[in-house]
């Protein structure tokens, strides 16, 4: 029979929980929580569940709440113990002593209480207990010992004050279960109304009951009823009545058309199957926590158990069963066999046979048991002691010299074994039942394969490879050589296989083959899938693997059909000694460290298709300040940002795991632990949380988004941007006014420039035309100077020839008047004013100057110091002074004497340098 199509591509999921189980019958994953674990009271009165598949438990200490993530403890204002709990739409109902109501979650998702009993007004309740609520036509109905209350979501009011035991919703009716009464239902106007037909109840103390197709079954401590709508009928099973008797019947639940589960005080869980007439039984002796049953309810396939200690969930129905030895006696289990219709486990406490459900050792088997090996058709067992054969129930010795790891027969060889002991190879003949040493071969050997028919190669537990060739019927070598795993791989716990006719080795880590024409191991290209895998079951076209680094399981038929199975399963496989064995078409066997587990494939491929994955959902967020709302995109302010925690919820289902993908400013991904997931210091921004379930073939099952965003830090804040640009354009306006004032500045800087030039210009033009002016007044001044030198020179002249002659001339006085007047042209004052007037134009200030700094000079001085200052010769100021050039030389020695000049120093030139 096909087991697999190639649209089946599967990951099998194995999350189980196995705590104290011991049992003598195959049960289901039961998975245990115990009051350390969820951190309440360890009792819990009653159980129920939401859409999503979130659990609420009736604790002690306050209302239990579940996720699949983390447990939460919401204790009552009074901090009463809380009976009894109903999930009706987004509330919580939950009734204890003297008071009910219900829990919600705010928009932070957190859950807050509202006590409906103000809603009383002023009637008088009773010293009650609520134990029971449910929901009918709309409305909430609370039950107590004593009275029946009804809430409408506006008002409470009392229904009926009456003694009950149980009430339930049956064919539109509510019907009320009346202390030793019988059953009743509520009319129209809220009366109560017998059913008929109820001869078979009458004085019995109705427990609980529970609607399966259109039957109320109805249970008393001791028995079971079924009602029809017309009559009440007694289960006819004696055995069922039995098992009733010693447990104490406390609850029912309906599962499928033809089982019912039924709760007890003393016995745990009845799994019975009305159309066989058979049950099971689930208790503290295989799995339970306790045996006594306070309440029940079912999500996916899941029976979740409120228990006198501690809360329990079974996957009634899972296709995996397990048995447990919780006493130590069996041990840890390495290896398993079917031979004569007999179960056989080696263990490290001995060989054991297990047939209906029981367990019981082999004699002389006691001791640490490597292998189990059916070859021709007889049970061959690897001790520590040596190396046997079963026969019955008893161990015959094939030989004892040490212990053997496994038996591989030889090929082409009929009844003729090779056996990998402590010490090395041996050959056995069964049929002459002789043992025979190989000396080349003398270290330790776990296992060998054949090459061919003469090539072996043998594994060392601890050195790695050898490759060994025979001759003569195997009993001698011709040759052994150590094979080196490449890259310097890892030797210990090296193995060897064969695939496909292929030598395969595996490191632990890698997968090689042997390539005979390079005569050396390269990559098992392959296997390259099944890195770190290591090989468990080949079985036709199939394969079972393990994980070297989390223990799981895997299964494929390299038709892309992968089968995983991690988690708590793979947790409790014998690390490094892995075994699974196959019995039947779909029957595998896995060895545990403190049992077995049997695994019905086909049944749990075809459950892959109806496995329930829940939708993960943000449930809080929280920031260094408290938390946020979720109806709206949490902002979180920057200050607060650097320690997020967000918590999830993710309900029990078929998931593999939970993982989340964070996207925006920052990117971040893992997975989910504990149903927290801590963010640290994320830069600000917008961000999408994505949670993604991850499904039974690994794959994104089911996933949701969460939005939030981080605000920028005050410096980075939108006023701040604001502010920014404004500084930022004040500043670029201060640059385009310091810009335009230091070019104005420069313009002026260029106009002054270009004035001043064009001053100097002009001054140097009026400095050169008063230069001209001067150098011509200079001339003139000199020209005029001259001429009248010139002039006073001839006078003068003529006067001298004059006055030679003087004798000559009759008329004296007319001589003496013509001297005269010649004397008065030379010492001519209009002259001197006209020369005095044109020097102080050429040198302003000259006489100012030099009277300063001699005051006692007189005009005739001054009049040499002007002529000097002109630099005219003696000769040429002695006739414009009238005077002679020796007077000029005396005048110029006393100007020189009054001025207190230095004989070095020439008068002219220090006229012409200071004034």
């Amino acid at each position: 029979m096909k087991l697999f199509t190639p649209k089946i591509i599967a990951l099998f999921v194995f999350v189980f929980q196995y705590t104290n189980l011991f049992s003598q019958q195959l049960t289901p994953p039961i998975h245990n929580y115990s009051s350390t674990s969820y951190n309440a009271a360890s009792q819990n009165w009653d159980i129920d569940v939401n859409e999503e598949g979130v659990i609420y438990v009736a604790n002690n200490q306050g209302l239990l709440s579940y996720d699949g993530q983390s447990w939460e403890l919401l204790p009552l204002p009074n901090g009463s113990i809380i009976r009894s709990v109903f999930v009706y739409e987004d509330k919580i109902f939950t009734g204890s002593y003297k008071e009910f109501g219900y829990w919600k979650k705010d928009e932070t998702g957190k859950m807050y209480y509202t006590s409906l009993i103000p809603k009383l007004g002023k009637y008088a309740m009773q010293s009650e207990e609520f134990w029971e609520i449910l929901e009918f036509k709309g409305d909430i109905y609370f039950r107590s010992f004593g009275a029946i209350y009804k809430y409408d979501h506006n008002t409470i009011e009392p229904v009926q004050n009456v003694v009950s035991n149980k009430m339930i919703v049956y064919k539109d009716r509510l019907l009320l279960a009346l202390r030793k009464k019988g059953l009743y239902f509520l009319d129209v106007n809220n009366e109560l109304e017998k059913l008929p037909n109820q001869e078979l109840l009458e004085e019995e103390m109705i427990i609980d009951m529970a609607i399966q197709g259109r039957d109320l079954i109805i249970g008393t401590r001791e028995k079971l009823y079924k009602y029809n709508d017309e009559t009440f009928s007694l289960y006819e099973d004696s055995n069922l009545l039995q098992e009733l008797k010693r447990s104490e019947l406390n609850h029912i639940m309906s599962f499928g058309d033809d089982r019912v589960l039924l709760g007890t005080v003393k016995n745990g869980v009845i799994n019975y199957d009305s159309r066989e007439k058979t049950y099971t039984v689930l208790n503290r002796n295989n799995g339970l926590q306790n045996n006594t049953v306070l309440g029940f309810v079912e999500k996916y396939g899941n029976i979740w158990l409120s228990l006198d200690n501690g809360i329990d969930r079974i996957e009634i129905d899972s296709p995996v069963k397990f048995y447990t030895d919780d006493t130590g006696e069996l041990g840890a289990v390495y290896d398993l066999a079917f031979h004569n219709n007999k179960m056989f486990l080696a263990s490290n406490t001995g060989v054991y046979n297990f047939v209906d459900d029981e367990l019981q050792i082999i004699d002389g088997a006691e001791g640490h048991t490597w292998n189990l090996e059916i070859l021709n058709d007889t049970l061959f067992v690897n001790h520590n002691t040596g190396t046997y054969y079963v026969d019955g129930n008893s161990l015959i010795p094939v030989e004892t010299a040490t212990g053997s790891f496994k038996i591989s027969e030889l090929p082409y060889a009929n009844k003729e074994y090779l056996i990998s002991s402590y010490t090395g190879i041996r050959k056995f003949s069964h049929s002459s039942d002789s043992i025979y040493e190989i000396d080349s071969l003398n270290f330790p050997v776990k296992n060998v394969v054949f090459e061919d028919e003469n090539t072996l190669w043998a594994a060392h537990p601890y050195e790695g490879l050898y490759r060994s060739g025979f001759t003569d019927n195997f009993t001698k070598t011709s040759f052994v050589e150590k094979i080196a795993i490449p890259d310097g791989g890892n030797s210990i716990n090296t193995n060897i296989f064969e695939i496909n006719n292929q030598l395969a080795i595996f490191n632990g880590d890698h997968w090689f083959k042997y390539n005979s024409f390079k005569d050396s191991l390269e990559i098992f290209e392959e296997m390259k899938p099944f890195r770190k895998h290591k090989l468990l079951l080949k079985d036709v076209n199939s394969y079972w693997f393990s994980n070297t680094e989390n223990n799981s399981l895997k299964f494929t038929d390299f038709n892309k059909t992968i089968v995983v199975a991690p988690g708590s399963l793979g947790n409790r496989l014998v690390k490094n000694y892995e075994r699974i064995l196959k019995n039947g078409d779909s029957l595998y066997y896995v060895a545990l460290n403190d049992g077995f587990a049997r695994i019905d494939l086909n049944k749990y491929i075809n459950d892959l298709e109806n496995i329930h994955v829940s939708k993960p959902q943000v449930k809080g967020f929280f920031d260094l300040d408290g938390r946020f709302s979720l109806e709206n995109k949490p902002v979180v302010p920057y200050k607060s940002s650097r320690d997020l925690n967000i918590y999830t919820s993710f309900p029990t289902s078929g998931a593999m795991g939970l993982k989340y993908r964070l996207r925006g400013e920052d990117t971040l991904s893992g997975e989910v632990n504990n149903g927290v997931i801590n963010l640290q210091n994320l830069d600000h921004g917008n961000y999408e949380l994505e949670l993604l379930a991850i499904g039974p073939q690994a794959n994104i099952a089911k996933k949701s988004s969460f939005g939030f965003s981080i605000k920028p830090p005050w410096y980075l804040s939108n006023l701040m941007k604001l502010v920014y640009i404004l500084i930022f354009l004040a500043l670029i306006g201060l640059v385009y006014w310091f810009n335009q004032l230091k070019l104005k500045k420069h313009q002026l800087l260029l106009e002054e420039k270009f004035e001043k030039e064009h001053q100097e210009r002009i001054n140097n033009l009026e400095k050169e035309r008063l230069v001209s002016q001067i150098n011509l007044k200079r001339k003139e001044l000199a020209n005029t100077t001259m001429v009248a030198a010139k002039k006073n020179e001839m006078l003068m002249e003529i006067q001298s020839e004059l006055n030679k002659d003087k004798n000559s001339f009759s008329n004296e006085f007319k001589m003496k008047h013509i001297l005269n007047k010649i004397n008065r042209a030379i010492k001519n004052k209009d002259e001197w004013k006209v020369f005095e007037t044109n020097f102080n134009e050429l040198h302003e200030d000259f006489f100012k100057d030099i009277l300063k700094n001699y005051p006692k000079l007189t005009n005739k001085d001054l009049k040499l110091c002007s002529y000097l200052k002109m630099n005219l010769t003696s000769k040429e100021i002695a006739p414009l002074m009238g005077i002679s050039v020796r007077g000029v030389e005396v005048h110029r020695y006393r100007l020189r004497k009054k001025m207190a000049l230095n004989k070095k120093e020439n008068l002219t030139n220090f006229l012409i340098k200071n004034y």
